[in-house]
Parts: structure tokens; sequence; C-alpha cells
């Protein structure tokens, strides 16, 4: 509950506080998968949490691959000041339905062919779950209103209550003696249902659904939401492309060690988003020359927290996973390592990649984002058969690591970065622990 509690306290800190609320919400959302993870591993094993990872993956992936860059489209016209509000949020309900039921039928045909390696209940109620599609996206459109209104304890609560509940439920699960892969996919999938009808009748009532300018609203969040759906794409299979072809060329106990591995990799990444969120805002408006450098600044401060955390989840992986998982999920260990390689090089990688878009060339991350995703699948079609899930961490690592070279050569040759922007300096340090007493001075300056 202290984490509850300092998400709303942080309300009161303006644009900043928002920063922080989101961080805190990463943590506790964070520890709560970690708990959900635990229940889910202990109790069936990895071939039981294989199962259940290929129930339940698809309704949110097919539905995030349909999205038409709809989400950040609204976002953005939602924040100018001359927008129907209204028109726009209808128009994007209306075209997120359909979308989702588009994903529902392509899912009908696809998901049975790609998990023919397992039993059919798992395939039927893997097909079943499709009809979440549209939830999923409704979700989406929801949690981007609420940024593009600013209404963002509502914006956490979203994401933190339907993992809370998923707890809740497996917890009950446990007590009555059912916990099976298909009594938790429902645990995990359940909750999201009433919390995104909730938010879409409370939205709904502020705007009406009679608006007159929705078919003008829709054109407009198509045309900019198409330009930017590049990156939602290949943002989202670059999430789930190793999973999905782990549940296609392997065991359903290949995929649920891999899993556990990813899930618990992404420690390091929540370190590295809190950083960025808290420190790289700061680079929006600035000139190019300023955005440039802050965003090293941040990078260099980032990269040592990087290596000290890395290095000690590196060193207590194996008691770490032993001792949360059980003994079953030992043959994890050494993916988990290089997963944690892998993250730590992409949180790198992607803090650089922000400095592209502060001086308004997305484009740049969106090519990059393509050219690592072609470069993942091909490598994981070639690794994965031989190496099984060391040969998928293997091959995550290695696009990564293209990605962060191809963004040292970009700043390097075409925005003529100096080498001793790339190195940590004792300044970088001081710099940050004044940030830190300066904030805590107002922090404590407005409590008073």
């Amino acid at each position: 509950m202290a984490i509850v509690n300092l998400i709303k306290q942080t309300k009161r800190f303006g644009s900043l506080g928002n920063v922080l609320q989101i961080f805190a919400s990463n943590v506790f959302i964070l520890g709560l998968n970690v708990l959900t993870g635990i229940i889910i591993a202990r109790f069936l094993g990895p071939e039981g949490r294989g199962e259940q990872a290929a129930m339940i993956m698809w309704p949110r992936f097919l539905a995030y691959c349909l999205t038409l860059g709809i989400p950040a489209s609204l976002v953005y016209y939602m924040k100018k000041k001359d927008e129907d509000q209204g028109s726009l949020y209808v128009a994007s309900l209306y075209m997120s339905q359909i979308l989702g039921c588009v994903a529902i039928a392509i899912g009908f045909i696809f998901v049975p062919f790609w998990l023919e390696g397992y039993s059919s209940e798992v395939i039927q109620f893997a097909t079943w779950a499709l009809i979440m599609s549209p939830i999923a996206m409704l979700g989406t459109i929801n949690t981007a209103a609420l940024q593009a209104r600013g209404e963002y304890h509502l914006f956490n609560f979203m994401r933190y209550i339907p993992v809370l509940s998923t707890l809740v439920l497996l917890c009950g699960l446990v007590i009555a003696g059912h916990v099976t892969p298909f009594y938790t996919s429902v645990a995990y999938l359940l909750p999201a249902i009433p919390i995104a009808l909730w938010m879409t009748i409370r939205l709904v009532s502020k705007y009406k659904m009679k608006q007159r300018r929705k078919v003008e609203s829709g054109k407009k969040l198509l045309s900019y939401g198409i330009r930017s759906y590049g990156t939602d794409v290949a943002g989202t299979f670059s999430g789930y492309i190793d999973q999905i072809l782990v549940v296609g060329l392997l065991s359903p106990s290949s995929l649920g060690l891999y899993v556990v591995s990813l899930n618990l990799s992404k420690m390091l990444n929540t370190i590295q988003n809190a950083i960025t969120l808290v420190l790289f805002p700061k680079a929006a408006g600035l000139e190019q020359s300023e955005a440039l450098k802050l965003t090293f600044k941040v990078y260099r401060i980032s990269t040592i927290i990087t290596i000290i955390v890395g290095a000690g989840i590196f060193l207590v992986a194996p008691y770490l996973l032993i001792i949360l998982y059980g003994k079953s999920f030992v043959e994890a260990i050494p993916v988990f390592r290089i997963l944690i390689f892998q993250t730590a090089v992409t949180s790198i990688s992607w803090i650089l990649s922000q400095g592209f878009m502060s001086i308004g060339k997305p484009g740049t991350v969106t090519i990059m984002r393509v050219m690592t995703l072609a470069l993942n699948v091909i490598l994981l079609n070639i690794l994965i058969p031989p190496l099984g899930i060391e040969g998928a961490a293997i091959s995550l690592l290695t696009a990564s690591i293209m990605e962060l070279i191809v963004v040292f050569i970009i700043y390097t040759t075409m925005h003529r970065v100096k080498m001793k922007e790339w190195i940590v300096s004792k300044n970088d340090v001081i710099w940050l622990i004044q940030r830190i007493r300066n904030q805590y001075k107002r922090s404590n300056q407005q409590s008073m």
C-alpha cells in the first residue's frame, strides 16, 4: 500500500509528479507481476507455465498489431485546443472495435495453425480467448484518452488494478486447489473486462455518443495514425516475436522457462525507464544542440546505474530464480543472464533513440526498429532450432547490440557527436546529485 499512497501523493508536484506517479505504478506493477509469476511457476511448473503463456498472449498481440496508430493519434489531436475531444474519442471507439473484430478473425485462422504442437484443449482455449481482442483495443484507447486529458491517476489505476485483481484471483485458486493452466488464464484475462467497460462508460458520459464530426475526426485519426503505425507494429512485434517463435518451434516447457526468464529480466528495464521518465522530458522544446546534450547526459548517468544494478542481478541470478520460482526452473539461469545483458543494451539504445525524437527525427527511430525486428526474425529462426531458448536470448542480444552500433554511427557521423560525449565524467555525477538535492528542497518547501 505504500506504493499506492506514493502514487496519490505525487499529484501535487505538477508534471514531475505525473512522471513520479508513472514510475511508482511501474514499480508496483512489476512487484505484482513477480508475485503472480511465482504462483504460476510454482504450481504449474515449466510446461504448465508455457501452456498458459501460449493461451493468453494472442488477444493483446493481435490487437496491438492492428491499432493503425490510433492511440498515438488520439493523444496528439486531443491535446490541440481547437479540436473536438468528444468527437475524436467516440470515433476512436468505433474504429477500435472494428479493428478488434478484425483481430479475432485473423486469430481464428492463424492461432490453431501456429499452436498445432499443443493439445486440442489449449488450442481451443487460445482461440476463444481471442474475444478479448476488442477489450484490449478498448484499453489502449482509454489509456490514450486519459493521457491526453492529463488524468494520470486514473491512467495508472487502469494499469495496475487488472494485475492486482489477477493476483487476488490466483490466490483464490490456490486456496480452492484449482490452479490449472486454464483457470489461471481466465484469472489473467477476466479482470480487464470490467475496468475497460467502466472507463469507457465514464468517458462516454463526459463526451456523449452523439457527435456530429465523427467521420471528420476518424479521417484525422487515421491520417496521423498511419504515419506512426510503423513504429507501433515494430514495437509490438519486437516485444512478442521471440515468444511467438518459441511457441511454434519448441515445447511448452521451453516456453515456460523462457517466459519466466524474460519477465524477471524486465526488473532492470523498469529502473531504466524510471530514469528516462524523470530526466529526459526536459529535452522537449529545446534547441537541437541542447536536446542532444541532455540526451547524452541522461545516457551517461543511466549507463552507470545500469552497470551497477545489472551486475548485481547477474551475480544473484541463480539464487533469485530458484528462490522465487523453484528448482524446476534452474535451466532458465543461463537464459536469464543473457537477457539481463540484452535488457541493459536495449534500455541504453532506447534512451539514445529518444534524442532523435526530440530533434524531430522520428523516422530514424522507426527505420531502426524495423531493421532490428527484421534481424531478430532472421536470427531467431536460425538459432532457436539448434540452441533452444538460449538461441532466442542470443538472438535478442545480438540484434540489440547491432541497433546500439547503428545509433552510435548515426550520432557520430550525421550529428558530429564527439567521443567524449559517450564517456561518463565526474561532472555528470555531480549534476545528478545537485538535481536530486534541488528536487528534494522543492518538495519540502511545497509540503510546508
